[in-house]
């Protein structure tokens, strides 16, 4: 599957030269050396994942327990293009669009009618972005970090968790597998989502979330989350219930201008 990606990756050598030297926004990291530099990668490529447009595929399964049996509810596949406006918003930020281009009713049927606009896990993006770029800049200060006992070769492994007494900040926690030498985030292990209600008031109602991120290298400088797994226990409405789903993305194409 990540040749899969690499090969749909469609971005300039001169474009991703450009990133790769883009300093991070965070020019005090007070964390070890190697979570600075995995902060900096995490940082470049939030950048030009912001600047494209790609590809989202995710398969959702809800279920509800009882008796510790799981009773199906739904099973939902959809496919997604996401893309920047073309214009920045009142607040001068660009908004990024999720169009839906393919989906299927609650038993995994394709349907032949699609709203471009329906609401999907997709559509929390936010959610999604916390737990594949925990380790932005901005947001190292707000951690506490432990090496543990890394089970591969040149990888090192930091656990990951919000400082004591955080409230205000969207947060993370996990483990985090990097290269040993660059930094680069291979794999993110999230156990958990803090402080959601600092996004919006749906996102606080997902009381649960965990998921493996596999992590894609670009042009030998940047990562970008292409495989996840995972599940959890939500509230919000139409997605109710302990779910589980796959999750995929790629076909990146730069459509914005690069600073």
């Amino acid at each position: 599957m990540k040749n899969w990606i690499n090969a749909a990756l469609i971005v300039t050598i001169c474009v991703s030269s450009q990133l790769a030297y883009r300093p991070a926004r965070a020019d005090d990291c007070r964390a070890p050396e190697l979570i600075c530099k995995a902060a900096a990668n995490q940082d470049r490529s939030l950048y030009l994942r912001d600047h494209s447009r790609y590809e989202q595929k995710i398969r959702v399964e809800r279920f509800k327990s009882k008796g510790g049996e799981e009773k199906p509810e739904e099973l939902r596949e959809t496919v997604a293009l996401v893309e920047p406006a073309a214009s920045p918003d009142k607040t001068g930020r660009t908004p990024v669009r999720v169009r839906v281009t393919s989906d299927t009713d609650k038993n995994g049927n394709p349907k032949r009618k699609i709203d471009e606009d329906a609401t999907t896990l997709l559509s929390f993006g936010a959610v999604f972005d916390l737990a594949f770029f925990p380790l932005l800049p901005e947001r190292i200060g707000f951690y506490e970090f432990q090496e543990v006992v890394a089970e591969r070769k040149n990888e090192k492994w930091y656990r990951f968790a919000p400082r004591r007494g955080l409230v205000d900040q969207p947060l993370a926690s996990g483990v985090a597998e990097l290269d040993s030498l660059t930094g680069e985030v291979l794999t993110i292990k999230i156990e958990g989502l803090h402080n959601l209600e600092t996004l919006d008031k749906e996102a606080r109602k997902l009381k649960s979330f965990y998921a493996t991120i596999d992590y894609s290298q670009f042009e030998g400088a940047l990562r970008m989350p292409t495989i996840a797994s995972g599940g959890g226990v939500s509230e919000i409405t139409r997605f109710g219930g302990s779910f589980k789903f796959n999750f995929q993305e790629g076909k990146y194409v730069v459509v914005a201008k690069i600073d």
